[in-house]
């Protein structure tokens, strides 16, 4: 790694991009899914929507669909912990082109 491609400049722009594929992808998601439902084309949940809406959900700490984290109490001190990314087909792209753009930006 370069001293123009540090470390948190490649996590600032790979979360820049998952972030921006991922408002992209619920856009377009809620667009073919009215789609569908103007053109009769099997509803809401029709096949496109889900292409743009399904996830792959991560998560460490978190128990199922409830957002509850790991709770360590040392009675003086409690701490909470958790983490959760959920990437979609858009976030990914997101974050690919997030990072060709970072590759070819900065100081030459």
């Amino acid at each position: 790694m370069t001293h123009k491609n540090s470390l948190a400049r490649v996590v600032l722009f790979i979360f820049v991009g998952l972030i921006l594929g991922g408002i992209m992808s619920e856009a377009l998601g809620a667009l073919f899914g009215e789609l569908g439902v103007l053109l009769n084309a099997g509803g809401y949940d029709n096949s496109v929507h889900h292409v743009f809406t399904e996830a792959a959900d991560f998560s460490i700490g978190f128990s199922g669909d409830t957002p509850q984290p790991v709770v360590i109490d040392l009675y003086l001190v409690k701490f909470a912990l958790g983490f959760g990314i959920k990437v979609n087909f858009l976030s990914a792209i997101g974050m690919f082109i997030a990072l060709y753009i970072m590759k070819w930006s900065g100081e030459r």
